[in-house]
């Protein structure tokens, strides 16, 4: 930048820096970059290193640990920008025991916590108690290791939801959760997005009390849908505040379960996959309401879906982005014209 003064006639000129911007400035910028040129950034100076322990830098601020960096963030995590670290993120990970320690001592003001697509201990559950400020939480596409204990195919633990009453989202993978800590579960009074797309057998007493208690509240819902009934979705279409839905498969699930739907009308995203819901069934549903709200929705598996239903969501979703009819019979069918229906949508699908 170059401020321009015109003196007696003469033109001077002088060159401000960065540091010439006013601190709210400077802090605003250090909050937008990523985790390791905000330690580089705290080197550069007095100041720099001042603004940089503001605490809503670290607001949006992520650490995320892999294979490759695992070494030096477990052994050089700086102690004095460590305990600002609200985000921690385990990614492609396979030694949890190795950063424990570092996590659990520099970084107790933990608000996020992602482990995906990893494998850690099942120590990770215990150390849960250190983070009680937690507001997300999740375990997507993750593997828990070191423990005998099975039930169903599945590994059970329990995770302390007692002392995480912060928590607002909560992601489970494929594991199972011991009765008590199920229950412990409502203790989560913030919880307004719980996604256990993963888990099967989930007890049906254990879903009516899960729903009845965040019938205001509850805002997202993935579930894997073994369990469902008529009961339990007329539970869930009572929560009137739900913008997604997500079941993985509604095999259980009868064309009376879309009546109870229809009471839903702020959806954004919609899956019912893998639901034998008749042709009639599913043309009432689309037809008789207007999805305003709706930008994604999955069919995905539904034999019944034919071009007719197709174009009754195209009437009622009119803001839709993305649509799947995965491995729906009617794109097999002999006839079936393709163009004609990316045409009608002109939005991402998925059919194949």
């Amino acid at each position: 930048m170059v401020h321009l003064e015109m003196t007696g006639g003469q033109q001077c000129c002088s060159t401000l820096t960065i540091n010439d911007l006013p601190n709210e400035l400077l802090i605003y910028i250090f909050s937008k970059i990523d985790f390791e040129s905000l330690l580089a950034v705290a080197k550069v100076c007095m100041r720099w290193q001042q603004l940089c322990l503001t605490p809503c830098v670290w607001d949006n601020t992520r650490l995320i640990v892999c294979m490759k960096n695992y070494v030096r963030i477990s052994e050089n995590i700086v102690p004095f920008v460590a305990k600002y670290l609200k985000n921690v993120k385990l990614q492609y990970f396979k030694l949890y025991s190795q950063v424990r320690a570092s996590l659990i001592s520099y970084c107790p003001n933990l608000t996020r916590l992602e482990i995906s697509i990893s494998q850690v201990d099942s120590c990770i559950f215990d150390d849960l108690q250190y983070w009680p400020n937690l507001k997300f939480l999740s375990f997507r596409n993750s593997l828990i290791v070191q423990n005998p204990e099975n039930a169903n195919g599945n590994f059970v633990y329990h995770l302390p939801f007692e002392k995480l009453k912060n928590l607002e989202t909560l992601v489970l993978s494929n594991f199972a959760l011991t009765h008590g800590s199920l229950y412990s579960m409502l203790e989560c009074t913030s919880l307004v997005s719980i996604n256990m797309e993963k888990m099967k057998n989930i007890p049906a007493d254990f879903l009516e009390s899960l729903l009845r208690t965040k019938q205001a509240t509850l805002e997202a819902l993935y579930i894997y849908g073994d369990t469902l009934n008529d009961d339990i979705v007329r539970y869930i279409s009572n929560c009137k505040a739900l913008q997604v839905l997500h079941v993985m498969t509604c095999k259980t699930l009868f064309d009376s379960s879309l009546l109870h739907l229809n009471r839903l009308k702020n959806l954004r995203s919609l899956k019912l996959r893998h639901g034998y819901f008749s042709t009639t069934a599913l043309l009432g549903y689309f037809t008789n309401n207007v999805f305003q709200h709706l930008t994604y929705l999955s069919l995905s598996r539904c034999p019944h879906v034919t071009m007719q239903v197709a174009r009754a969501i195209k009437a009622s979703a009119p803001n839709l982005e993305e649509m799947s009819f995965y491995l729906c019979p009617f794109i097999c069918a002999p006839g079936f014209n393709r163009g004609e229906l990316e045409n009608m949508f002109n939005i991402q699908l998925l059919l194949d």
